[in-house]
């Protein structure tokens, strides 16, 4: 699990040049699993890209904090 919070800068994975301030971490009620498992919430983040100014909301397993 990552430990992600608002105020950290973070990356995202598949563009790097895209760095932003985390200005929100939520969960997300899903309605998938396997079969033999429970039903997860999803972990997300809204930031804003420092790139061009707009807010972005991805999966907090596609983005990387800055250290």
């Amino acid at each position: 699990m990552k430990n992600i919070k608002v105020g950290d800068t973070v990356y995202h994975n598949y563009q790097m040049s895209n760095r932003g301030i985390v200005q929100e971490v939520y969960n997300v009620k899903t309605f998938y699993s396997n079969s033999a498992g429970t039903f997860v919430k999803s972990r997300r983040v809204k930031f804003l890209s420092e790139l061009d100014g707009k807010i972005y909301d991805f999966k907090i397993e596609d983005v990387v904090k800055d250290n």
